[in-house]
Formats: C-alpha cells, structure tokens, sequence
C-alpha cells in the first residue's frame, strides 16, 4: 500500500508537469447548466420498487407515494484564455421529497480546481468508481452511486492521464481523498480514507485497450456508546496520525505505537477495509464498440489474493455507435453476472487466510458499509430493513447485522435506445437468487426479480423541456411485491461562452 500511495501521488504532479494537454478535449471559457425537475412515484405497495430507488444517491424515496422537486448549477469559468483546460468550476443540487419522511438532501455541492491533467476538489459530487457500464450497470461493487455521497477532499488526475514518455501508449488515473461519513446508529464522527489507481494501455484510437486497477476504501474513526466490550478504548475508535498511517498502509496495528488500538484493531487491522480490483478490456468492432469487464471484490488478505474467486461483477457490453436515429433501434446492451457466495471459504479461523469475508459488514462498524441508511456499493446486498419483515425476524440474534444478505447470485439484462428520432428508452431486469449470510443464512435460497422500463419523452413546453416516465415491478420473497410508476418533467437551460 505504501508503493500504492507514493504512485499515486508521483502520478498527480507528474500529470501537472508533463502531462500532454492536447489529449484533452478543449472546454468553453465559461458555461452554466441551470436544472430543474419536478415529479412524483406511486406503488401498489407502501415500498417503492427496486429500481425506481436503487443507484439514485438516495435521491428517490423508499416510500410511495413521493413528490420530488430538485433544482441544481453547474458552472465553470476559465482561468486562462493562453492554456486551455485550467479553469475553476462549481456545482449545487438541493432535492426536496415529500413523502412518509419527507426530507431536503443536497446531492452535489462542490467547488473544483482543474489545471489540464490535474484535479483538487472538495465537498459532495455524484461519483460511480470502478471499471465497467456506468449507464445500465446493477451496481459498481464499492461504489455504485447508490448511497447520499460522501462530503470529501479529493486531489489526482482530471480522467485517464497520458504518461509522455510511453507516447501516449499508457495512461492512468488516480486519486486519493479523505472524506467525513455521516453518523449512524452506532458510530459518530468516522472518517473515509479512498485511493485509486487504474492503468490503460492503448490510445484512444486503439482497436483494443486494456484497463486495470483497484479501488480501496477504508472506514475509520469516530466515537461509539454501544459497541461491545474490547472494540473500543473508552468509547473512541482509533483516529490518531499513527492511526491513520495504518489504515493507509492497511497493516495489522501495534499496541506500542498508538494506545488507542483495541487487541481487535490489532489483529483485524485499523479500520474497516473493502474494495475492487477491476479488470476490462475495450475492442472497436466497427459500428459496434464492444466491453467486458470484472470487479473482483476485497475485505481482507484473502480477497486481495483472490481465494474468495470466482466472486465479483462480470460484464459484457456492447454500444451501437451509429449515427441513424429514425425508427425503433437497440444502441445498447449490458449484460452482467454477480456472484458472491464464495467469502473466501466458510471457515473464519484459517491460519493463514479467513474465510466468511462477510462483505459490507464489520464488527466494529456494525451498521455497515453504508450512508445515511443506504449501501455505499451495489444495492444487490441487502440492508436488513430493505428486505421482507419474516426475514428480518428469522433470527432475532442476526438482528445486529445491518447487511442481512450478501451471499446471492445475480443476473442483469440492461437495454438502451431510441423509439423514434426523439423518444428514448431504458430497461432494466435483474433476477436474483439471494442465501442471507454465512453465520445467519436464510431458512431457505430468496429467489427476486426486479425489473424497470424508463422512456424519455421531448416537449416544446418552456423552449424545450423533457417528460420522464417509468413502470418498475417487484416479484419475489426477497422484497415485499409492488408495482409502480415514475413521472417527472425536467428542463435544463445551458449557457455557453
């Protein structure tokens, strides 16, 4: 971790020094995108369907039925008319839902500097990070987009970073940020600690380009009054400098270097560790831009030396990259493959590499990889208050455990294109079969499919406007059953100088 972190910070001033800047697409010396959306949900059920909600940064209510109005700015001004890309920008988005709880949430609000390949940001931005369909995908694995995101301060590359020496042949993108994660239940005041680093060889114009990386995210910090004995020293978790250092490098603690370390920090490391490590290769098949792709998913040693395999997000897409918008056309399709029922094994005491990895649990963070109620990575693994109320009751000692489900195996179908020149559509399906846990599984496999049809409609109202509507289902013994259906009209008013 410790050579991670030295080329990731190597690469961010390299970027800035060498970086060859005609690779990036010039921007505007000044535009502004003023946005406003008014809309509402309704279901045959109390519960919104899945997919009405799910990889939504909890924008969308749980309940039904919910009115929503979101109103938001982006703007960006140049710094300097000699070199271009080096400009300053900004961006704010405040939704209001009315619902069972109605709420006001603030999605986006960030200030950016951008100097060519270089990027410091800080505050709230609507991220999805990992290598795979950003557009129709089930879910990045960590990071998915389906959570409130994180307030954060974040310095790397501004995209994928041609290295000068190589000719453009090898680029990367990397990162590393530091950001407050919202108080829960059990833990107040913790921090994230995120890097990443991916790598790309092939041009732009290649026929194939190779990517990998790995995205590390840790939980840290913070101060609790009802953890069990022995998971904290007088109520504080450790958040020292040393501290810090550890959950860096990601090593195992010692007692002799920070006395904020519980023997639990020291043998299962500072911090509550997960992430990916992502392979995808991109072809150009003509007409036809072809992806494929696997997130391999880590908590611990074991997964970062895959033993937990063949776990992960597996995809497949395909992008037709014509012109010709008259008629009914299909111009994307994703397939995907989830699994996670490996863990690495079923036995928790290995010598050498532990087995029931138990992702998007801890025992120290006990309500889970998540953020204001809602999981961080893929919505494929269930909070315990998402699911059925007999499921949440099976075992009333599991009662502790925020994720309730995290061994399933899931099959994804998203198709995307154009009815006619203007109208255009969306579909996602998703069918699950879903096992709870190692230590508490299901009585019984929950078998779920859930599936949403979004069409975008143009309009000439306020000098061109759009109406969004959709019809999603829920059917299954995962997820209390439900019908329902979206309507919004959003407008977009763009300044460009």
């Amino acid at each position: 971790m410790k050579l991670v972190l030295s080329v990731v910070l190597w690469l961010a001033i390299y970027s800035v020094a060498r970086g060859q800047n005609d690779s990036l697409s010039v921007l505007p010396e000044h535009f502004r995108d003023i946005e406003i959306e008014v809309g509402g949900l309704m279901s045959s059920g109390y519960r919104t369907p899945f997919w009405l909600q799910a990889n939504q940064f909890a924008l969308v209510p749980r309940s039904s039925p919910a009115g929503t109005l979101r109103l938001g700015i982006q703007e960006q001004f140049s710094l300097s008319k000699v070199y271009p890309n080096r400009h300053i920008s900004y961006g704010l988005q405040v939704a209001g839902n009315a619902a069972r709880t109605s709420a006001i949430l603030f999605p986006e609000a960030y200030l950016s500097l951008d100097l060519g390949h270089f990027s410091l940001w800080g505050g709230r931005k609507k991220e999805i990070i990992g290598l795979g369909d950003s557009t129709l995908t089930s879910g990045f694995y960590s990071w998915s987009g389906n959570a409130l995101p994180i307030t954060k301060l974040q310095i790397g590359t501004n995209g994928f970073t041609p290295l000068g020496f190589t000719n453009g042949l090898i680029s990367v993108h990397a990162f590393f940020a530091h950001g407050w994660i919202a108080n829960s239940d059990s833990v107040r005041g913790s921090f994230l600690h995120q890097k990443a680093l991916y790598v790309r060889l092939g041009r732009p114009n290649s026929r194939v380009r190779l990517t990998a990386g790995v995205l590390h995210n840790a939980q840290w910090g913070g101060r609790s009054d009802v953890l069990a004995p022995g998971m904290t020293k007088d109520g504080r978790l450790p958040d020292t400098f040393n501290d810090f250092l550890y959950v860096l490098t990601a090593r195992e603690g010692n007692e002799s270097d920070s006395p904020s370390l519980t023997k639990f920090d020291r043998i299962n490391r500072v911090g509550n560790h997960l992430g990916s490590i992502d392979f995808s290769v991109d072809i150009n098949l003509g007409r036809w831009q072809a992806m494929g792709y696997y997130q391999h998913p880590f908590e611990d040693k074991s997964g970062v030396a895959f033993i937990n395999l063949p776990d992960g997000l597996y995809g497949i897409r395909l992008v037709n990259r014509s012109t010709r918008k008259d008629g009914f056309q299909l111009k994307h399709i994703l397939l995907e493959y989830f699994n996670t029922m490996s863990q690495s094994g079923s036995i928790a005491n290995n010598s050498r590499y532990d087995g029931q990895d138990d992702y998007f649990n801890n025992y120290q963070y006990v309500d889970g990889w998540q953020q204001g109620r809602y999981v961080i990575g893929t919505p494929f693994l269930s909070r315990r208050d998402d699911v059925r109320a007999e499921l949440r009751n099976e075992q009333p000692e599991k009662r502790i455990w925020a994720i309730t489900n995290n061994r399933v195996q899931m099959a994804h179908l998203g198709l995307a294109g154009n009815i006619s020149q203007e109208v255009q559509w969306q579909s996602k399906l998703s069918i699950s079969q879903n096992y709870g846990t190692y230590r508490y599984p299901f009585v019984q496999p929950r078998p779920q499919f859930s599936g949403v049809v979004w069409l975008t409609w143009p309009l000439q109202l306020l000098g061109g406007a759009e109406l969004r509507t959709a019809i999603a289902l829920d059917h299954g013994q995962l997820y209390d059953n439900a019908v329902g259906g979206w309507i919004s009209l959003r407008k977009v008013w763009k300044t460009i100088k």
